[in-house]
């Protein structure tokens, strides 16, 4: 049965800006670019994204500034076992299916053709936190255990953490710990095998770490257990082991405009003036991968934040990582953006990518 492609079809002169949003509603991590008569022009996927990120490339930018015009495609009569030795040779997600005119009539995924293999590595969800700025909801559950989308935020988290291979699972607990144990136990009913670190008293951000270096001899992602994101915990497992970085931050793009007039002086003359600029910066997501040995900087039975220990990292001359998210991603920290989240749930989801012209 064939895929609906229209909805990952762009054109040359797209902006990179709604080209996310068409990766994002098209859930197959990639958008190919065409002509009028459907023929390939190029490809753009999930990486191609996070490289103009990192390039500081404008989302004015239109497709073509960014798209692989050298992509990998096969016919729409190719056999599945050339198409499952195509996947593995050239390590890519997804490939597009031409007709013999070059015009796109389907996609065909890795998952459609291997099992999806799962990681030896941990992924570790801090989930003890009190929810403060989220009363009354935090008064009976704790915030990880909101729900949103008729489920609680954590299984979210852990279903997208198993999508993406990631079946061993520790969950940090304090405030209302139990009623996360007795909601997910050892996680054998969610596909997960899911281990518990207790705090006696909150520990911040990473000083639970230290409770759970017996399990942690592999580099692990860790996140916060209030955060709905589609972010590829794989592909940020892999960026941080190809990169050989001690600790990779994910982080997100975030937008400030000033709605005044900004006059830029030397003394009492003026230099310029810039009428309501947006200024962007790179927060924090809260999402990370962490090696191992960076555990042994966390002091024992304190509060201590993950920024602290980044910090340290810094001073140390440890090699500290940006990840950019480009995927969705919402920080439920209060009222408003918990609106949000109710909002976008279905959309974002509801439902659930390379290719070298040769």
């Amino acid at each position: 049965m064939r895929r609906d492609i229209s909805r990952i079809l762009i054109n040359p002169n797209t902006k990179i800006k709604d080209i996310i949003e068409v990766i994002d509603r098209g859930a197959l991590g990639i958008a190919l670019v065409v002509n009028e008569e459907n023929n390939l022009l190029g490809t753009i996927t999930d990486g191609d994204i996070r490289r103009a990120i990192i390039n500081e490339i404008s989302f004015e930018e239109k497709a073509e500034k960014i798209m692989n015009a050298n992509y990998i495609f096969v016919h729409q009569n190719t056999s599945l076992k050339f198409i499952s030795k195509l996947f593995e040779m050239k390590q890519i997600k997804q490939i597009p299916i031409l007709d013999d005119d070059g015009q796109v009539v389907d996609i065909i995924l890795i998952n459609d053709i291997l099992k999806k293999n799962g990681v030896e590595n941990w992924a570790v969800i801090m989930a003890g936190g009190l929810g403060t700025r989220l009363r009354p909801l935090t008064y009976e559950v704790p915030k990880p255990m909101i729900k949103v989308g008729n489920k609680p935020i954590l299984e979210t988290i852990i279903n997208q953490l198993s999508y993406h291979g990631f079946k061993n699972i520790l969950i940090s607990v304090n405030y209302k710990g139990q009623i996360i144990e007795n909601y997910f136990r050892d996680g054998s009913n969610f596909d997960v095998n899911i281990e518990y670190i207790y705090e006696k008293k909150r520990l911040g951000t990473a000083g639970a770490l230290k409770l759970a270096k017996h399990y942690l001899d592999k580099p692990f992602v860790m996140m916060n257990g209030d955060l709905l994101t589609k972010v590829n915990f794989k592909e940020l497992l892999e960026y941080h082991n190809k990169n050989s970085l001690d600790i990779t931050i994910g982080t997100k793009k975030y937008d400030i405009e000033i709605p005044y007039g900004v006059i830029e002086t030397d003394g009492i003359e003026v230099k310029s003036l810039r009428e309501k600029p947006k200024i962007d910066f790179f927060i924090n997501g809260g999402i990370y991968c962490i090696n191992p040995a960076v555990i042994e900087f966390i002091p024992d039975n304190q509060y201590y934040d993950i920024t602290e220990l980044i910090n340290k990292l810094l001073i140390e001359k440890f090699d500290v990582g940006s990840f950019p998210i480009r995927e969705y991603w919402l920080d439920i920290g209060q009222m408003p953006d918990y609106e949000r989240a109710v909002i976008d749930y279905y959309d974002i989801f509801g439902g659930e990518v390379c290719a070298t012209k040769e």
